[in-house]
């Protein structure tokens, strides 16, 4: 019907155009004056993640100006990315007004559909750009910080080709949205004359690519993490640490299946809404890869890191303290005239009677050697001094002969 539009008289288009988007189902009026919606839900994602990626924008920004007092290539690119990611937000807020969140399409009229296809277009042009720049800059900074200078592995030629896979990505999914209808603006308004082929296959392709890189970039540096000469507890923590990209990897999934459901239903305008929130988790995940290897250096040199490590070492003892006291009997306390020391209960660890000698060293007995605090051991030291006469019959004192020899 949408094709023919253009071909018909004025008084029909502009009875088409006053009808509903999409016939709505036997038993059901339309509603086009206060259709019902989920604009809350919308507003609540698109808040939390614009808070999310500005914070972590902010931490790199910190991080490379004030701390590192440099900036480099993936910086820009970090930041040409959250221009486009902005951009994303304001036409995401955009739909919320026309025609909202979770409204069905019978309750829309035909002509509020060219503004609603405005937006999602651009948007779309938005988040093609925003995605290969973060994933560019990301898998920029890994050939820096993984790959050894001058090195030629495995490792940095795949970094290569993921980087020049974006790049083309990038350049070729922009070109298919713009030129997806001749002229460009029948790529909205359905009233202009023209021919454009079926963008909805373009927005899948998209999908599956950015799933297919997300997992690449997630294995990609695994291989290097375990070959690094550092203890398997190290290992393991920075493993961890480039794991974080799942998240980004769940959420291109998720994407690309609500973009399917949004293909081949005909009651398109209602199933916009996840695919927008998907891609905004996808994007915003982004941006926390990029940025949160920023945060240690951070942390280190606001001192907040050392206080953490200091408060977890305070927790963790007094824990255990707490866990030996309650479950052993207090010893007695009380002094005997044959005990030349009285038992104490420091930390869950009992004193033994030692006896005279003039250096005595008793370490604990071995079912206390699981307690990781508390005395170790205790040791005597007896002090003597000797004199030895000289020749004369005189005293002498080796720390006054050591004195004399000594003196300047």
């Amino acid at each position: 019907m949408a094709d023919a539009i253009p071909s018909l008289p004025n008084e029909q288009q502009q009875a088409l155009l006053d009808g509903p988007a999409l016939a709505p189902p036997k038993g059901v009026v339309s509603n086009f004056d206060n259709p019902d919606n989920n604009n809350g839900l919308a507003y609540g994602v698109i808040a939390l993640c614009i808070t999310v990626a500005t914070l972590c924008l902010m931490i790199r920004a910190y991080s490379r100006l004030v701390l590192f007092k440099q900036l480099k290539v993936e910086d820009y690119l970090i930041g040409l990315g959250y221009g486009t990611y902005m951009t994303w937000a304001v036409f995401s807020l955009l739909l919320s007004e026309t025609p909202g969140y979770f409204v069905h399409q019978w309750n829309i009229r035909l002509r509020d559909t060219i503004p609603t296809v405005m937006y999602i277009h651009y948007a779309g042009v938005a988040y093609s750009i925003t995605l290969p720049l973060l994933k560019i800059a990301i898998v920029t900074e890994w050939t820096r910080m993984l790959a050894p200078r001058g090195s030629r592995t495995a490792f940095l030629y795949v970094c290569y080709a993921v980087i020049f896979v974006q790049a083309c990505a990038m350049v070729a999914f922009v070109f298919a949205l713009c030129f997806v209808c001749v002229p460009y603006a029948k790529i909205w308004d359905i009233t202009l004359p023209g021919h454009c082929i079926k963008k909805l296959n373009i927005d899948i392709a998209a999908a599956a690519v950015h799933l297919t890189s997300d997992l690449v970039i997630l294995i990609l540096p695994q291989r290097t993490i375990w070959t690094l000469q550092m203890s398997l507890k190290k290992r393991l923590g920075v493993s961890i640490f480039f794991s974080l990209g799942i998240v980004a990897c769940i959420s291109a999934g998720f994407r690309l299946g609500v973009t399917i459901t949004y293909a081949t239903e005909p009651d398109t305008l209602y199933y916009f809404g996840p695919v927008i929130f998907w891609a905004f988790a996808e994007m915003t995940c982004g941006f926390v890869i990029a940025c949160i290897p920023s945060t240690p250096k951070i942390l280190k040199e606001s001192g907040v890191l050392p206080k953490m490590k200091r408060a977890m070492r305070s927790i963790v003892g007094l824990k255990n303290s707490t866990l030996r006291s309650t479950s052993k009997p207090m010893p007695s306390t009380g002094t005997h005239p044959s005990s030349n020391y009285r038992k104490i209960d420091e930390y869950g660890v009992p004193l033994k009677n030692l006896t005279t000698s003039e250096s005595t060293e008793k370490l604990r007995d071995d079912s206390s050697n699981k307690f990781d605090q508390g005395i170790v051991r205790t040791t005597r030291v007896t002090v003597k001094q000797e004199y030895i006469r000289d020749g004369g019959s005189n005293m002498m004192d080796h720390d006054a002969l050591w004195r004399d020899q000594n003196k300047v």
